[in-house]
């Protein structure tokens, strides 16, 4: 049996609420019958977060992943997105029950994170490889997120919190939701995005590639995609500086407009905080740092 950490079951209780719990109540069976299902052992977890990912070895030997989490449009939107980039810059899908919410995925080897890569300027132009990899132009068939859905999620905690949420003013929250409206409308060509892409979901696989696993999946700005990534792995000291010179590389190595970078910053950056208010009731403090950051070099849309 496998015991889950208390951190992870709490998170899982405080983002999904009774569908978590039941989840919870029967993950020892669903863990049986993956095992059973594929003829797989399942081993010890890797650090969780919002969903049970542990290595596992079949009866030829040879390793996959077992990804489990709370069947639904989250889960769907990762497969379906993960089998868009088809195995381009992506970890591949081996088997998966959308029903529920089993994904097996092929191993990444050596599989360490980007985030143990000391220099920040190696770390950058090897993420932006991986994006260049990723990013093709949407097609309008992929039913995936947007870029106007997450303009709405920041408009519904707009209306939700009139007076502001947190630290975040209501000052702050009107103009992020006017940033995202104007940035959105003037996007010229949409693409298919990771929509989370960070230092800790790109992987080492074999000696000098890198792959990213863990998306999101969604459909809008380039410029957008670079965000989270901007976001973490920032030091206490001189997060300005560290940005900007992140920004100057992903810009030259990828083509971007570096004005439209700065204002969809702002506007993430107060969303991504106020997610983390509502689902956790604290925040990143670099995040919130970096909302006046942005703020102070974006250009009025």
């Amino acid at each position: 049996m496998i015991q889950l950490p208390n951190e992870f079951v709490q998170t899982i209780k405080s983002v999904h609420k009774k569908k978590g719990e039941q989840w919870l109540n029967h993950f020892n069976k669903l863990i049986e019958e993956c095992e059973a299902r594929w003829d797989i052992q399942i081993m010890s977890p890797f650090p969780l977060s919002y969903n049970f990912v542990a290595p596992a070895v079949r009866k030829d030997r040879k390793e996959v992943v077992v990804k489990l989490g709370i069947p639904g449009d989250e889960f769907n939107n990762e497969v379906y997105t993960i089998q868009q980039f088809n195995r381009r810059g992506m970890v591949g899908v081996i088997d998966v029950d959308f029903k529920k919410g089993i994904l097996i995925l092929e191993r990444l080897t050596p599989g360490t994170m980007l985030a143990s890569i000391e220099d920040d300027e190696t770390a950058t132009r090897i993420a932006s490889r991986v994006m260049k990899a990723l990013w093709v132009p949407a097609s309008e068939s992929l039913q995936i997120p947007t870029s106007e859905d997450r303009e709405k999620a920041l408009l519904k905690i707009l209306m939700e919190n009139p007076e502001g949420i947190g630290p975040i003013t209501k000052e702050t929250l009107q103009e992020a939701s006017e940033t995202f409206t104007a940035l959105n409308k003037s996007i010229e060509k949409p693409y298919l995005l990771h929509g989370d892409l960070h230092h800790y979901n790109i992987l080492s696989n074999c000696s000098d590639s890198w792959t990213a696993i863990d998306p999101k999946g969604l459909v809008g700005d380039r410029e957008y995609d670079v965000i989270q990534f901007l976001l973490n792995r920032l030091p206490a000291e001189n997060l300005s500086a560290v940005i900007d010179k992140r920004i100057a590389l992903l810009a030259e190595e990828l083509d971007l407009d570096t004005h439209r970078i700065y204002s969809w910053g702002f506007a993430h950056s107060v969303l991504s905080t106020c997610w983390s208010i509502i689902d956790h009731e604290n925040y990143d403090e670099a995040f919130f740092h970096s909302i006046q950051y942005f703020w102070d070099h974006r250009r009025p849309m």
